[in-house]
This record gives structure tokens, sequence and C-alpha cells, in this order.
């Protein structure tokens, strides 16, 4: 096979204001790359589309930031097709940092584990082993502190995260309620990913929060809120005494410059005695290998599934975050370079 010459990219273009849409990137050809001095070369196989991307590329700046110019930065699958690393033989595949680009020569930092394909196809391991496992586990089995019986909703509950954490909430004996976005999404979230029921705040509307008392009667235990704004709005006044609040996303904002306005909630955090805490995920590395054994061991036993939707080729990149927050997918977004 005569190795290839050149190579497609998308580039930053500029910073966005709010969702990034098209105008924010730049689809390029580029000179193929080399496996760098005590690197790898890798064919890229499946990138990610995340939510977070939107904060990684806001000019109020974040926890991580891509710069205009630089390759669109993301997790992917890939296969070693060159190295300089004694860790890393060609043939292997792995999960790391390789960006929206057909090929990726990284240090070997960037490379997170090995892929075992035999276990699960490939875009599950952008999916329920990859960053939306690891939050779903991270957030809720580590940080949430669940205990069996009790209630727990989640907010965007047929996104990526979200349908993780229902079926972690179903397997840990926990009655979860999700919160999504239209009928089709409702009956996945009952379906596939763990929900006892799950409410559609699109037909609700203002009565979202008369929906969330009724579905939830005994109050709620765990709040997983992946959106912030209206519909936390409509989930605290159901949160019980020393519930704990997981802040994983703020999906619901565009935009935090100047910050949005609405109902202030100390009071309750103080008379309800409640545990709000944000997390990212990449700060809690260490727990990684035991939330890849646990999770792998769930789907093993036919406890979690993956829902993808794949993506082809690089063109459909610059446009993929807008439909990601616009609700059009009916699986964890992926790009197959």
């Amino acid at each position: 096979m005569t190795p290839p010459t050149a190579q497609r990219q998308v580039l930053v273009r500029a910073h966005a204001s709010g969702i990034p849409t098209p105008e924010n990137f730049e689809l390029v050809d580029a000179p193929m790359p080399v496996c760098p001095p005590g690197g790898v070369l890798l064919r890229v196989l499946l990138a990610a589309v995340d939510p977070a991307m939107r904060g990684w590329l806001n000019t109020a700046g974040n926890y991580m930031s891509v710069q205009p110019g630089s390759v669109m930065r993301a997790h992917g699958v890939g296969e070693v097709i060159a190295t300089d690393c004694p860790d890393w033989r060609v043939g292997e595949l792995v999960f790391g940092w390789l960006g929206w680009q057909r090929y990726a020569a990284v240090a070997p930092a960037e490379l997170l584990w090995r892929i075992e394909p035999g276990i699960a196809p490939l875009p599950a391991w952008l999916n329920i082993f990859g960053l939306n496992g690891l939050a779903a586990w991270v957030g809720f089995t580590h940080l949430a502190r669940p205990v069996a019986g009790r209630t727990a909703l989640v907010t965007t509950a047929a996104g990526g995260v979200g349908a993780a954490v229902g079926q972690l909430a179903a397997a840990a004996g926990l009655r979860a309620v999700g919160i999504t976005g239209g009928p089709e999404k409702v009956a996945l979230a009952t379906g596939e990913f763990g929900y006892a029921t799950a409410l559609d705040y699109r037909e609700a509307g203002e009565g979202l929060a008369a929906q969330v008392r009724a579905a939830c009667p005994e109050g709620i235990d765990v709040f997983f809120d992946n959106t912030a704004g209206q519909l936390a709005d409509a989930v605290f006044p159901s949160l019980n005494i020393g519930a704990r609040v997981i802040q994983c996303g703020t999906a619901s904002i565009a935009n935090w410059a100047p910050p949005p306005s609405g109902p202030r909630r100390e009071r309750e955090v103080l008379v309800k005695r409640l545990a709000w805490q944000g997390f990212v995920v990449f700060d809690h590395a260490a727990l990684f290998p035991t939330a890849l054994a646990e999770l792998q061991a769930l789907y093993k036993a036919g406890g979690l599934h993956s829902r993808d939707e794949v993506l082809e080729g690089l063109e459909a990149a610059p446009g993929a975050i807008q439909r990601l927050y616009s609700g059009a997918n009916l699986g964890r977004v992926t790009i197959r370079p």
C-alpha cells in the first residue's frame, strides 16, 4: 500500500462568543505528518464531538482553550502506523488526544490507553468507555455517593453523559428520572438508558417544575445537572434536605459574559444543606482505570448500552457542535475522518 502524501485537518478560524458554527472553522489540506522523535504517528479512525468544545472555543476563556490556527482539539480513536516509542507498536489501537484530522503525530503523553476492539465496537470507546462514560462514572459513582432506593434526576438524559448516568443509576438501585427534549429522546431514556420515567421539557414548557414534583413524589436526592438555566430552576424546589447537586455542564447557557440573571439558590443551599459540586473529569485521572474496569464489566454483563451516531468525513465536523446543541442527534456524535 502506497503511504499517503497529504492529510486533511479542521483548524480553528476564530473563537466563538456562543455556540460554535461552521464559520469558526476552516477545512484545510496539509502535508502528511511524520512520526516525531520519541513519539507516535496514528491514523485517526474516529474523532469526538463534545459539548465541552463550546467552552474550549469561547472568547471568555475556559479551563481548556484551543487557539485560532490550531487543529481542533478532540479525543479520538486511532491506529498506530509508525512509532519511535517503545510503549506503542504498529497496529495497536489507542484512545487519546488526536484532534479533528485524518492523521495525528503526537507525543506519548497524548495517548491515554489502549483499546480492545473485542470488548465493544470502536464508537463505544469514544462514548461509554471514553470521556462521556468517565464523566458519568466520576460525577455519579464517585462524587454523588449514590444510595440504593433513592431518587436521581438527570438533565440531558439522552445525551452522551446523561445516557450513561441513567444506566449507572439503575445499576446502583436508584430510581432515575430524566429530563430531555422531544418524544424520541424520552423513548430512548426510558427504553435504553435506565430511566424509570423521563420528562420532555419542550412539551412541558413553564409547567416543568410541576411535572418534576409529580415524577419525584419523595423528592430528589441526587441532581446530576448538565444544563443549568431554566431546567435546573425547575428541579431545585424538589431537592431533598442533604441532596447532592453534581454540576457536569451548563449546556443551556449560550454565553456567560455577562452572567445571566435568574433565581438565587444560596438560601436553598443553606436551608436544605445541599452539597453543590462542579467537576472537570480530567482532574480525576487517577480514577480512570477503576472507572473503565467497572464500565466494561457492566457492559459485558448487559447493563450498559452505547448509542452512537457517526458522521462521515471531516466535512461534517465544522457544523457538528452546532448540531449537538440543537438536539438533532440521537446518540453520541463522532466523526469518521
